[in-house]
């Protein structure tokens, strides 16, 4: 019982304190929600019959970029926060354990991750967005959506463990989101030069993405077929690989007693 007392109390912290933050609010959740009624203005030439496809493989994109946002960026800087009020020395003399405070802030970054996520589905199917749903693609494309949200926390915990400063690991986690997203998933799979369509393909969080939008939009929305084994195995165990490095280093790094 005590166990899950202290995860409690972490989650309850984190999500008191994100939703208290205005500009973060603004940065995970608006400026998805603003890309994704812009960016259909530019779907004028479409034909009529493939628009909500459009909008529904862009709608996921944008879930996706809410997801990396809060992982590599919001979770970062929270946790540099509370390094530089020197929580973590004040908790490294108390019987905190590591791995359940570590676990606290993740379930938070998942639930608000979560209320994002609806958020989006809501608006993009509000905005004429299309999806191919079924028990086992919506099941599939949950899985993907999973190893997303693992990549991204694994990153930003990593972030925390290395950069010390509140600006310096927020800035860090939002440069590497903005370079995956314009990178891997921004542009047309077609369009890009080989060595970023191994990126895009290569790439956990950009596999994951174009796996979702593959199962629940169709192939021809991607590109490409995601969903080989050879890549699939790839984007699930680096995914797991990148996530557990994080919390290792966050256990490892953020509670030193320097």
């Amino acid at each position: 019982m005590n166990a899950m007392n202290q995860v409690a109390a972490v989650v309850g912290k984190t999500i008191k304190e994100f939703f208290r933050e205005r500009m973060v609010l603004f940065w995970t959740y608006a400026v998805p929600l603003f890309f994704l009624t812009v960016f259909p203005l530019m779907y004028g030439d479409a034909p009529a019959g493939v628009i909500g496809n459009l909008k529904g493989g862009l709608t996921i994109t944008m879930v996706t970029l809410m997801v990396m946002t809060a992982g590599q960026s919001n979770l970062p800087g929270s946790i540099a926060t509370d390094r530089e009020r020197g929580l973590y020395l004040k908790m490294a003399s108390m019987p905190v354990s590591h791995w359940k405070e570590g676990v606290g802030r993740i379930i938070a970054v998942w639930v608000t991750s979560l209320v994002g996520t609806a958020l989006l589905l809501v608006v993009g199917a509000l905005y004429g967005a299309e999806f191919g749903v079924g028990f086992l693609e919506v099941l599939a494309s949950m899985g993907f959506s999973l190893l997303m949200s693992l990549a991204s926390m694994g990153v930003g915990l990593i972030i925390a463990s290395l950069v010390k400063g509140e600006s310096a690991a927020t800035h860090t986690g939002v440069a590497i989101t903005l370079l995956t997203y314009f990178i891997g998933m921004a542009l047309p799979y077609s369009n890009i030069p080989e060595a970023l369509q191994l990126f895009a393909k290569l790439h956990p969080i950009s596999s994951a993405n174009a796996s979702v939008i593959c199962l629940i939009v169709g192939e021809a929305f991607v590109g490409y077929n995601p969903l080989k084994t050879i890549q699939v195995a790839l984007t699930v165990f680096s995914s797991i690989l990148i996530f557990f490095i994080g919390l290792a280093s966050y256990s490892r790094l953020c509670w030193r007693r320097d």
